[in-house]
């Protein structure tokens, strides 16, 4: 994760949402730049369908409303993998030593009435702290308590995400019963 040690300033850079973009607003937060464009998701999403009129990985519309898969291209592409973390588990099961960051998928407002969608979005370690960079937030929001935060999400049947680099990513999630390492 992007830590670096003390408490101290909030992250600055910080996409706020537009249109349907929020993957697209939900990696760049992560990274803290601009690592991505619409140009590069909207590839990947013809790299894994070569359909441009209907593309299962987006929206008709061109508008965003990017799924999973192009998020997993777009970081695998970095040397990161992501592990969907299991709510049954207690987050203690996390080894926070190797996670780069989380990403959350929740149920958001559609432009369209009584359809609802999801919404993806980040949260990083920052300078000792963790921060919600949520594209629909005005800037980012410091997280009193991770533990608490992410087992809230999770009991409202929201899911949780975990990225860490591709050598670590086997070593994110730790069951502790036994002490054995298993990625879930």
């Amino acid at each position: 994760m992007y830590d670096e040690g003390c408490i101290g300033e909030p992250p600055r850079f910080h996409e706020r949402q537009s249109r349907q973009m929020c993957l697209l607003h939900t990696l760049n937060n992560m990274f803290q730049r601009e690592e991505f464009s619409k140009a590069d998701l909207d590839d990947i999403c013809l790299s894994l369908d070569e359909s441009r009129w209907f593309n299962a990985h987006r929206s008709m519309l061109g508008l965003g409303n990017y799924d999973v898969n192009v998020m997993m291209v777009a970081l695998e592409s970095r040397n990161l993998a992501v592990t969907w973390f299991d709510s049954r588990l207690s987050i203690d099961a996390i080894n926070e030593e190797v996670v780069f960051a989380y990403i959350f998928n929740v149920p958001s407002d559609s432009y369209i009435p009584f359809i609802r969608g999801r919404h993806w979005f980040t949260v990083i370690k920052f300078k000792g702290s963790y921060y919600n960079l949520d594209s629909k937030l005005p800037a980012p929001k410091r997280i009193e308590e991770f533990r608490l935060f992410a087992t809230d999400h999770l009991s409202k049947g929201n899911q949780m995400l975990v990225v860490a680099r591709e050598e670590d990513s086997k070593k994110c999630v730790v069951r502790r019963d036994d002490g054995a390492i298993s990625n879930y």
